[in-house]
């Protein structure tokens, strides 16, 4: 095989999508600069001036002491924390942070079964037991809805050794569950409760958003500031509030989980974002709120098409009004996104087998939303295509070795339909729902075979198989 090494296609990829110029409702939420804070913005035509490291002026993000110091105090002032840790590995390492400084090898850990996959690479390293607690379904977005309370206190019972619980809120789909009741369930058992928080940045500086998890009285939680605040990608924050949370178990774990090598520049635009927030932040989510309202009432005024609200959705205790969602009757959502950027030039943010989901941006305007609701009704016009009629998952299968046991196991790999009773070694999740059907440690039940190999046979996103053929899983041997 002949390498041009004169190529550079990731640069060839990025202009070519730059000369495209669609309408962007993904993540980071600046939308390709179009709302970066003006601060920011005048490091961005010498950019490579500021990629520095630690000089004497430049400061430490191991060891902080004046201005990335001051940046983060900054951050928790407005977030609502005690302290506040920039984060520059994404909120990966800071949920990585979160378990590992929170529950050690042999204790327990309750974990929403929709959690991030870096939850699991949290439990390899902390050595904790998971005990895995699903949410409610919903009915109107065929998919996972709100954690009940009553679970939590259900599971709080059943496991009264629970050390800590995290939770992701609010999901992609920008649904949120009742932090406040399930800080206090967790705080009247001693246990910390940490929140996945990747969507929810902005959150704490709008009454008219859901309440952010230090507002709920969470213990921790972690912040994509990219995915809807304005940083660059990869740029987090992590959040601590209280004395339950052990603040310097917290920053020896980050240090364990973050580059020793952190990028000045994700920093910088941290620290833009804090500002963006700070200044302007509720003018942006005004504005945010009267846009993704125009653009449910347009999609919802197109017959067929079901664009997401809370009301009477009653597996759903809050959602993000600026999170849009969207399905068409009879239409596979995977199908309606590749149909939005192919023959509309408008990039949606996700799909899954029923909706679609958009990530709005304070740069967003009206004229865009009507090219967006006009693509949605032209393809809700046309033939319909195939989807699955509901949403359901297996049963959570049992677990007969933690997560790190099966981590550092001998492996085998089998026919996947000759896994039944056998352990997994590896992480399994089909898009939709994005969520694990098994764990490594999980014993493979027919239902969750038979789930795999549909998913398999439709051609679906699968995450977590070693065999990328997908015919063999590994399993655990003594």
């Amino acid at each position: 095989m002949n390498i041009n090494q004169t190529k550079t296609p990731i640069i060839d990829t990025l202009l070519k999508f730059d000369k495209l110029n669609p309408d962007y409702y993904c993540m980071p939420s600046h939308h390709r600069g179009s709302c970066a804070d003006e601060s920011f913005l005048m490091l961005s035509d010498t950019i490579l001036k500021y990629d520095l490291t630690e000089t004497p002026i430049t400061d430490d993000l191991h060891e902080p002491e004046y201005a990335i110091a001051e940046a983060q105090q900054l951050a928790a002032e407005l977030f609502g924390a005690d302290k506040t840790f920039f984060l520059v590995n994404g909120t990966t390492c800071g949920n990585e942070a979160m378990i590992i400084s929170s529950v050690h090898e042999g204790d327990k850990i309750l974990i929403s079964r929709n959690c991030h996959k870096s939850i699991l690479m949290g439990l390899i390293i902390s050595g904790a037991t998971p005990i895995y607690i699903e949410p409610e379904k919903s009915s109107k977005l065929n998919t996972f809805g709100s954690i009940s309370p009553q679970k939590v206190e259900q599971a709080f019972k059943e496991n009264p050794d629970i050390r800590a619980f995290i939770l992701v809120n609010p999901t992609y789909y920008g649904i949120c569950s009742d932090l406040k009741a399930i800080a206090d369930i967790c705080h009247s058992h001693n246990a910390l409760l940490l929140v996945d928080e990747a969507h929810g940045a902005a959150f704490s500086v709008s009454d008219k958003l859901p309440l952010s998890a230090m507002q709920s009285g969470a213990d921790m939680c972690s912040q994509s500031i990219h995915k809807t605040a304005g940083a660059m990608t990869q740029s987090s924050m992590l959040h601590i509030k209280g004395t339950l949370a052990d603040i310097s178990k917290v920053d020896s774990a980050l240090k364990i989980v973050q580059s020793t090598s952190p990028s000045y520049i994700l920093m910088a635009s941290l620290d833009a974002a804090r500002h963006r927030l700070a200044v302007n932040g509720k003018y942006d989510i005004e504005h945010l709120i009267k846009l993704s309202d125009y653009i449910r009432n347009g999609l919802n005024s197109i017959d067929g098409v079901n664009c997401y609200d809370k009301h009477s959705d009653t597996e759903v205790f809050d959602f993000d009004r600026t999170r849009i969602v969207f399905s068409i009757d009879n239409k596979c959502g995977f199908d309606i996104f590749d149909e939005l950027f192919n023959n509309y030039n408008i990039c949606a943010e996700m799909a899954d087998d029923f909706n679609v989901v958009l990530i709005l941006g304070p740069s967003d305007s009206i004229m865009q939303a009507n090219r967006l609701i006009a693509a949605v009704k032209k393809i809700a016009n046309k033939k319909e295509s195939s989807r699955n009629s509901e949403f359901s998952m297996p049963a959570i299968p049992s677990m007969a070795l933690t997560p790190r046991a099966a981590y550092f196991s001998k492996t085998e790999s089998i026919p996947l339909e000759k896994a039944e009773g056998k352990i997994s070694a590896e992480i399994i999740a089909p898009y939709p729902p994005g969520i694990p059907v098994i764990y490594p440690g999980e014993v493979f039940t027919a239902d969750i075979i038979e789930f795999i190999s549909d998913a398999i046979k439709e051609k679906r996103h699968i995450h977590g198989f070693s065999d990328k053929t997908m015919q063999t899983v590994k399993i655990c041997i003594n």
